[in-house]
């Protein structure tokens, strides 16, 4: 029996000497965001590892272990597509685990999206209060935001500006963003792209979210009815183009206007358009009309660009062009005068 007995001490030890030294509880693997932020939630104990160092895409976070502290929380940005975020533990200078998550960031302007890729990973939300008791211990969970539109004095004592204040880290900021009066927009209701996700989290926000929009933005339920418009306005998918939180662009854009339009109209993209074959003389030596890289004359101090010629909510122009009268080449009579 004596051989049997070391057999199973051996076995016993082996399986200690191979158990994880931390559980990441958050995010699962597989897990896909319509967000670029992601939060990890990492439990370990200053005996298993005194630092954890969470590597994605060439950027590197180091967190302390402290001997008084069991659970460790990191936000981090993700790229458009498949991300791998590599987690390691260190004790001493050594390496004493490495984890990985796959992660997937939807883009609304992400191209080259692969479907059948896309289906290994699931939207899972986290404001849920079973999840939200691993977080209590340290962190407040219930929203302190007044429901009146009225503004705490001090923002950053808002119970959601701890976890999320990354979000607000733009040249750009938009209102309700910089204000923290997230449950404006994010009150957990549902719209009819997102029905499947009713009760999915207490935070989630209507889709389309045309209708919150317009809740301020009065002009949105005007653009709907314009003669000519737009498909993201038809579909009231105000954040295709615009990030609602905050954006480094202007107008909380998701990309600068000429990227951001050639990003779905690639055809567009050589710079060159509407080639005057008719009316306002011979094309240029380029070959055509220049979209970027010129002064605006129409619009003093600004760049050319898309937006200066097509207005991207909707006209009464054909091709949402900013026409004066009737015919479409009253939009080059803005810039060339008679």
């Amino acid at each position: 029996m004596k051989p049997l007995y070391l057999l199973l001490f051996l076995i016993a030890a082996l399986c200690g000497n191979t158990q994880e030294k931390s559980s990441i509880h958050l995010p699962q693997d597989k897990t896909r965001y319509v967000g670029e932020s992601s939060t990890f939630v990492i439990d370990t104990t200053f005996s298993e590892a005194d630092s954890i160092v969470i590597e994605h895409s060439n950027k590197t976070t180091t967190l302390e272990v402290k001997p008084q502290k069991d659970t460790y929380c990191k936000t981090i940005k993700l790229d458009p597509g498949q991300n791998t975020v590599f987690v390691t533990l260190y004790k001493g200078g050594e390496v004493v685990q490495k984890s990985s998550r796959e992660l997937y960031f939807l883009s609304e302007l992400f191209e080259g999206i692969d479907e059948y890729e896309l289906q290994e990973y699931d939207i899972r939300f986290f404001h849920k209060d079973e999840k939200e008791n691993k977080c209590a211990s340290c962190h407040n969970m219930k929203s302190n935001i007044p429901t009146n539109n009225e503004v705490l004095e001090d923002v950053t004592k808002t119970t959601c500006y701890e976890c999320h204040n990354g979000m607000i880290s733009t040249r750009n900021t938009h209102a309700p963003a910089a204000n923290w009066l997230c449950t404006d927009c994010h009150n957990g209701k549902f719209g009819e792209y997102n029905m499947q996700d009713k009760g999915a989290s207490k935070y989630l926000v209507a889709d389309p979210v045309a209708k919150t929009c317009s809740e301020c933005h009065e002009g949105v339920e005007e653009w709907e009815k314009s003669r000519f418009s737009h498909g993201p306005v038809n579909d009231g998918r105000c954040e295709r183009c615009h990030n609602p939180h905050g954006s480094d662009n202007e107008f909380f854009l998701r990309k600068s206007i000429w990227n951001l339009c050639t990003t779905c109209h690639a055809e567009m993209s050589n710079g060159q358009h509407v080639i005057p074959a008719i009316g306002f003389g011979a094309p240029t030596k380029s070959g055509g009309h220049p979209t970027k890289g010129r002064d605006d004359p129409a619009r003093p101090g600004r760049e050319l660009t898309c937006s200066g010629c097509h207005n991207p909510h909707g006209s009464s122009g054909l091709f949402l062009l900013r026409m004066r009268g009737t015919m479409p080449y009253g939009v080059c009579q803005r810039c060339h005068k008679k």
